[in-house]
């Protein structure tokens, strides 16, 4: 199974560290209560966003970055099981450095679009 590319939302303020370092397991969570030893990302930007971003509890954070990142054959990583057939979450072991990301852009608004536009009637 090929897991690329995949993406991630972060928080702007940290836009010149991932930049400069890369992103970095064990760093101050966004999402989590405390520090993971993964990086999350999704298959795409919007499911992305739902599960950090778009989280209740996350809401003070209103300027948020998309990743784009690109896994190595030598990074662990494994797809979290629980919402059935698709991949909705990846997480990777593996610091991803500066080199296999692109930063796609900005965006400051908060929220999930729904999937499907209302019908017409």
């Amino acid at each position: 199974m090929i897991l690329t590319p995949l993406y991630h939302w972060a928080p702007a303020n940290r836009f010149e560290e991932i930049r400069r370092t890369g992103m970095k397991i064990y760093r101050s969570p966004t999402v989590a209560g405390s520090a993971l030893p993964y990086i999350c990302a999704s298959p795409d930007p919007q499911t992305a966003w739902k599960y950090s971003g778009a989280m209740d509890w996350v809401n003070e954070i209103s300027t948020w970055d998309l990743w784009l990142l690109h896994l190595a054959m030598t990074d662990e990583c494994w797809v979290r099981p629980d919402y059935g057939p698709l991949v909705i979450e990846i997480k990777i072991k593996s610091e991803i450095p500066p080199d296999r990301l692109w930063w796609v852009g900005r965006r400051q608004d908060l929220g999930v679009p729904d999937p499907a536009p209302a019908p017409l009637s």
